[in-house]
């Protein structure tokens, strides 16, 4: 008996159209709730608000652009079948780089506005100088520097999509072999380290120079912690949703569910480990300096956010995902991925927001409707036009790498 083999097109896991209509409701939804987030902001002349907000809501979807790159760049580098089950979402992601850049511009030019040093340099250079130490101000904490180093992660990073996407069109249309791919993950493996460079550099850009006088060593890892778990939140959803219908129904098996699960529950884990790491020692070492930043985030109404934390970002998610068989049950998981997604709004929210409403002062009865609102508004108006982009990339591609050489062999294996 003659063996043939098993050979698959582009074509045959070609996106459904709902992908198409998912589309039109994000932009619907991103238009309408930005425009209105734009009226409140103009009619009340809370442009300080809207600019608070705009920075919450960058840094979650920032996450769901740079934490996709970072699991493609991974997944060349070490293979395994869950990853290439995920690979056109991540490209789909990364690939609204240009669009995040963009959503980083409103930040990077309002930065007097939500930025305590870009402000004193601006009314008070020799103030600001004396606060925070003349080399801090000449060698980082300057508006010139700001934008230098945002344009160098950007650059960076979207060199590094470049040349992924590259790689993937030509294995696409049959052009990539063995050999070539060598280089793929050489580059790979540079550009994870170029990621956690840049990005712990962005996070005390973008987060910890909120509060300019606090510092922790484990910021940017806990940044990029918080960034891919989100991407997996998100593609959990995406798959289990997709897997309803052709062509991703005939490739989804419950292994590669229990496999996200898996790496969800351990990066819910990891995140816990790091931030009770950084309260533990900021703790011990019990210097005012340092402390402060946890004083503005446990008084004043900030305390229900921290407990709120612990409980659904961590003990809940832990005490269910400990459970193979809930890991292996497609709703459940999707219910609790999407219960960590929230929370990751709501840390963003806590880590954010109490420099503007700190607790050390009236914290949250300064927190008004209005800005209640314009935190809602935000983050829906920027996700809807994100989400309107990324649809539109993915339903433009096979939904599955077909002509990776390992792609028969994932579909005849058990596990990822």
């Amino acid at each position: 008996m003659r063996l043939t083999a098993v050979r698959f097109t582009p074509a045959d896991f070609a996106p459904p159209a709902s992908i198409q209509k998912m589309a039109v409701r994000s932009v619907g939804a991103g238009v309408f709730f930005s425009l209105a987030a734009l009226i409140l902001a103009s009619v009340l002349h809370k442009w300080d608000l809207f600019l608070h907000s705009w920075l919450f809501s960058f840094m979650f979807w920032l996450g769901l652009t740079l934490g996709p790159l970072a699991l493609l760049m991974l997944q060349y580098v070490t293979g395994g079948n869950w990853g290439r089950l995920g690979r056109r979402i991540w490209e789909a992601a990364a690939g609204n780089l240009w669009l995040v850049f963009l959503f980083w511009l409103p930040v990077a030019f309002g930065m007097r506005h939500i930025y305590p040093w870009a402000a004193m340099l601006h009314d008070n250079f020799a103030g600001a100088v004396a606060r925070y130490g003349a080399d801090k101000v000449h060698y980082y904490l300057n508006p010139t520097g700001f934008w230098v180093r945002g344009f160098i992660y950007f650059i960076g990073w979207g060199l590094l999509y470049l040349r992924l996407m590259s790689w993937s069109k030509k294995e696409e249309a049959g052009e990539a072999t063995p050999a070539k791919f060598v280089s793929v993950q050489n580059i790979s493996g540079a550009g994870i380290m170029f990621y956690g460079l840049a990005l712990t550099f962005g996070s005390i850009d973008w987060t910890m120079s909120l509060y300019p006088e606090w510092w922790s060593t484990v910021w940017g890892m806990l940044t990029m912690v918080g960034q891919v778990l989100t991407t997996l939140c998100f593609t959990i959803w995406l798959l289990v949703r997709l897997a309803q219908e052709d062509p991703v129904a005939r490739i989804f098996k419950t292994d590669y569910l229990h496999d996200f699960g898996k790496l969800m529950f351990a990066f819910v884990v990891l995140w816990a480990y790091l931030s009770f790491s950084q309260w533990i020692i900021i703790w011990s070492g019990n210097m005012l300096s340092e402390i402060r930043w946890y004083l503005m985030r446990l008084d004043q109404g900030w305390q229900y956010f921290g407990t709120l934390l612990i409980l659904a970002h961590f003990v809940f998610p832990f005490a269910l995902l400990l459970s193979r068989n809930l890991k292996r049950h497609a709703k459940r998981v999707v219910g609790i991925a999407l219960l960590v997604l929230f929370m990751r709004f709501v840390d963003l929210f806590w880590i954010t927001a109490p420099n503007f409403y700190k607790g050390t002062e009236n914290g949250l009865n300064n927190f008004h409707w209005v800005d209640g609102l314009m935190y809602v508004l935000c983050p829906i108006g920027m996700g809807g036009i994100w989400l309107f982009f990324f649809f539109r990339r993915l339903s433009r591609r096979s939904l599955m790498p077909v002509n990776d050489p390992h792609f028969v062999e994932m579909l005849e294996a058990k596990h990822g």
